[in-house]
């Protein structure tokens, strides 16, 4: 199975964009000066996302003063790229897509089981002997034998806050939630709350979980549990959860 897709352009987000995989015709084209890969477009350079040089940090592109931590890398002789301060890393792709914001209308949308016990269940969570203390279970019914999970082991220190990723998984890494009446999703595990990254209800926005005292100084985020399955950001009704996934062809 050969892969037909290049990194390419993904999102802008801050003072970042991120990359990820595309088609062949939109590959960035780069220059290696045994150091830096540097975009020739705009002079921004491959960068880890946050100086975290971690498995499952992401990479991006930053312009600005170049850093060694963050944006030095070497190129393998076997072709893989990987971070200078720590070769036992290179750089690849997720096993499991990056849960983001999709329209309604996309293939991509995602689709869960529990949908209507989420909703049934709200306006119980009061009560000490109900039997979903520990939440329900974000499993799939439009991805079979898959559910949302936490994509990092540890939770990420980002300035002020914890987060973690989230993308689609086995069942038996299943995240289960509280869905509250208004609007707001709790991760009871992990202690934390669903949100959006930044705030920002555009398609191909990260949804985020993030520990809770992180976020007091910031709105709740409201969310939608739809009649279908799906799931929306209150204050937009035409998104929703879902994966983009690149497409492999056999050759």
């Amino acid at each position: 199975m050969t892969n037909k897709f290049n990194v390419g352009r993904m999102l802008c987000w801050s003072p970042y964009l991120e990359i990820g995989c595309g088609p062949k015709e939109n590959a960035m084209i780069v220059t290696y000066d045994g150091t830096f890969i540097t975009r020739v477009d705009d002079g921004a350079v491959l960068n880890v996302a946050y100086g975290k040089i971690q498995e499952g940090s992401g990479v991006n592109l930053k312009k600005g003063p170049k850093t060694l931590k963050e944006q030095a890398f070497i190129v393998n002789m076997n072709g893989t790229v990987s971070p200078a301060s720590n070769i036992n890393l290179v750089l690849g792709v997720e096993c499991y897509p990056m849960l983001r914001l999709v329209k309604r209308n996309s293939p991509n949308l995602v689709k869960f089981r529990n949908a209507k016990l989420l909703n049934d269940f709200s306006s119980k969570l009061k009560r000490e002997d109900n039997d979903i203390v520990n939440g329900i279970g974000l499993d799939l019914i439009s991805h079979q034998g898959f559910s949302l999970v936490p994509m990092l082991q540890k939770w990420l220190k980002i300035g002020p806050f914890l987060a973690s990723a989230i993308g689609r998984g086995p069942d038996h890494e299943m995240l289960r939630a509280h869905y509250y009446k208004d609007g707001q999703i709790y991760l009871p595990k992990e202690k934390g709350y669903i949100r959006v990254l930044d705030g920002k209800l555009e398609e191909g926005q990260p949804i985020l979980a993030v520990k809770t005292a992180a976020w007091l100084w910031l709105p709740k985020a409201k969310f939608v549990v739809n009649f279908d399955g799906s799931i929306s950001p209150y204050k937009a009704l035409h998104l929703g959860f879902g994966f983009y996934e690149p497409v492999y062809s056999r050759e």
